[in-house]
């Protein structure tokens, strides 16, 4: 496993120097860049820097654009690992090099663990730059909980990557990645927690942002990283977290196993 991991790192460091420029890391963080501005300017030109007592109900906070900013901050760095790992195979298949990584004994786990590891260098430069964007516009951490938050963002990253393989599944099934991981981007924008508590969504689409692992990460994340407050406050989340880990690792493991046998049968005999 560890050769397969240590290669695959070595092979996308490379090819991130050499084929993708700046452009690409600034197209990744615009969506979070995006919410940021809209947010501070909706707050204080159309809110008048005053929320009303639902959403703070709702959201268990006044601090609106802490709320937000800490939202965009997540979302930017969830999309980002979704697409690293979920785009792997098909990227492969659509490189040619598909059919010689799924004939050699490489381990899998490797494969996707050196892709993950390569790409969270790209992710925490992105991460480190909306947090100082955010900072700028309003973004209050001076109560963080170090350690709270990083055990919270291993969980969370943890049950992203389990989403992440299901993704990835789709994406071989329908031979596309542009309207499958879309679908999802915008659907994780409107039911997710991330501009608005999911309160304010009718009861009957709830359940859709339940499911999702953003939702109850976001949740955690404002607690620990915005409020300061300590592991115990979020445990609720975590069990989420871990209970969707349970669900959406095997699902995923299965179902990208069952579209390799199907990718090499259609397309390579």
């Amino acid at each position: 496993m560890w050769l397969t991991f240590r290669a695959t790192f070595i092979r996308n460091f490379i090819t991130m120097k050499r084929a993708y420029p700046w452009s690409f890391f600034v197209g990744h963080i615009l969506t979070g860049v995006y919410l940021t501005l809209f947010a501070f300017l909706t707050y204080h030109y159309v809110f008048d820097q005053s929320m009303d007592g639902q959403f703070q109900s709702y959201a268990e906070t006044g601090d609106y654009l802490s709320y937000v900013i800490s939202g965009a901050l997540l979302y930017t760095f969830s999309v980002s690992l979704l697409m690293i790992v979920s785009r792997a195979l098909i990227t492969e298949l659509r490189e040619g090099t598909l059919e010689a990584l799924l004939l050699t004994p490489s381990s899998r786990k490797g494969y996707f663990l050196g892709y993950l590891s390569q790409g969270f260098m790209r992710m925490g430069i992105e991460f480190i730059a909306m947090l100082l964007l955010g900072a700028l516009f309003g973004l209050t951490f001076s109560n963080v909980n170090l350690l709270a938050t990083g055990t919270v963002l291993a969980v969370f990253i943890t049950c992203l990557f389990s989403q992440a393989l299901v993704l990835g599944g789709f994406m071989l099934q329908f031979r596309d990645t542009y309207l499958t991981q879309n679908t999802l981007f915008i659907l994780m924008g409107l039911v997710c927690s991330i501009t608005f508590p999911i309160e304010y969504l009718p009861q009957s689409v709830q359940w859709i942002g339940l499911i999702m692992p953003l939702t109850h990460g976001i949740d955690a994340f404002r607690d620990v990283f915005v409020e300061g407050a300590g592991i115990i406050a979020v445990r609720e989340s975590i069990y989420w977290l871990i209970g969707l880990t349970i669900i959406y690792f095997p699902v995923g493991s299965l179902f990208l196993q069952r579209m390799e046998r199907t990718v090499l049968e259609k397309h390579f005999g």
